[in-house]
């Protein structure tokens, strides 16, 4: 009998547990509406349809704005308020009450879960900051360290008897083309558009200084930085080695979003030949790789926001920190994403994407209320906000 007294109480504490950790999730709203139906029933549920889709629809203007959610506003009466309960998990109605008139009038207290909705809208790419067909830059170099040569395609003097190096430029170029395609991106077709390039940015080494000027130039916000290298395996001297490194950044602000490193070792044979199979094997499954990893970034909201660390400097236990992050990611609609970077015994920081500027970032924060406790903004700078608990 006490070994079953301890199962049961182990598995309340466990409920309690998950109970808790589900609505740290959860914010509160309430709606107080009317409604003209005949019966006390149909009224109640007319109310409580109302209830859900105005707080649905002021929520999901916070986090996309006024202009995008009415441009999608079909999309999102269909795919998303239809479903609410998937994240408005508890909706509580008041008594009903009849006005004189005749009208019942009702309070609905409701309870959403702000990370199910954000996950929604994600999966119907409205997180997305930009409605217009992203426009990326490739800027891959190709290394030949077996006959020591190099190609990239912004030095127009580097084409010269590089026929394998331009070939695989071509392979690479149309892989990741096709890739990003799939996902409503466009990837900017380079020969030919060298020669546009002023000689003072037909470097070898760009810098972000030269890829914020092509980015403006050519109109594209995203770029594929890397280098495709070519050499001898170091196992074997009929087999050859490819690395493949390459890096997408939102050029505005040097952020890197995705990123892909591998290395292929080649069959024995012919230097040319062999390493052309090769590529002909990994490229697609490399390209689309990349293109994912951007399109995750793009749903998110990530893209055309700045990444700031958030510095809370204050006492937070160690098992209340969880809840302090979804109740933070919840009450600042401004976040689109955030990841914990150090904990200490006296701080916790985060790096947060947003879409606000730090000093507008800092001013939404300055007063911050969290189970009960008041956060004060103490300063900021360009990637950096702190602040401190008021005590």
């Amino acid at each position: 009998m006490k070994k079953v007294l301890v199962l049961f109480a182990g598995l309340m504490m466990g409920a309690q547990m998950v109970f808790a950790q589900s609505s740290a999730d959860l914010i509160e709203k309430s709606y107080s509406g009317t409604s003209n139906e005949k019966t006390p029933q149909a009224a109640r549920r007319d109310i409580q349809e109302q209830a859900a889709k105005k707080i649905s629809e002021e929520l999901i203007k916070e986090l996309i704005g006024e202009e995008r959610y009415t441009k999608n506003k079909t999309l999102i009466q269909n795919k998303i308020e239809k479903i609410s309960n998937r994240y408005i998990p508890f909706a509580k109605p008041s008594d009903l009450a009849q006005d004189p008139a005749g009208a019942y009038k009702m309070t609905v207290a409701l309870k959403v879960s702000v990370k199910d909705l954000k996950t929604l809208l994600q999966e119907h790419s409205l997180l997305a900051e930009n409605d217009t067909v992203p426009l990326v830059l490739p800027l891959i170099s190709f290394t030949d360290k077996v006959d020591f040569k190099t190609f990239r395609w912004w030095k127009p003097e580097e084409g010269n008897n590089k026929s394998f190096l331009i070939f695989q430029n071509r392979q690479f170029e149309n892989a990741l083309r096709s890739a990003f395609q799939k996902n409503n991106f466009y990837l900017i077709k380079t020969p030919g558009i060298a020669l546009q390039i002023p000689r003072t940015y037909q470097n070898e080494r760009l810098s972000l200084d030269d890829m914020q000027f092509m980015s403006q130039y050519f109109g594209a916000p995203l770029m594929i930085e890397g280098q495709v290298q070519y050499s001898k395996s170091p196992d074997s001297s009929n087999r050859y080695r490819i690395e493949v490194k390459l890096l997408a950044l939102q050029v505005s602000n040097g952020r890197p979003i995705a990123d892909v490193s591998r290395k292929f070792e080649t069959e024995m044979g012919v230097f040319e030949a062999t390493v052309d199979k090769k590529v002909r094997e990994i490229v697609d499954s490399t390209a689309q790789d990349l293109a994912s990893q951007v399109y995750e970034a793009w749903q998110r909201g990530a893209l055309g926001t700045t990444s700031i660390r958030l510095t809370f400097r204050g006492k937070i236990p160690f098992n209340q920190q969880e809840a302090f992050k979804e109740k933070l990611k919840n009450q600042v609609r401004e976040i689109r994403n955030i990841r914990e970077r150090l904990v200490t015994s006296d701080s916790l920081a985060f790096e947060v994407d947003t879409n606000l500027s730090p000093k507008d970032f800092s001013a939404k924060l300055n007063g911050l209320e969290i189970d009960g406790k008041r956060w004060n903004s103490v300063g900021f700078n360009d990637s950096e906000i702190n602040l401190q608990m008021q005590r």
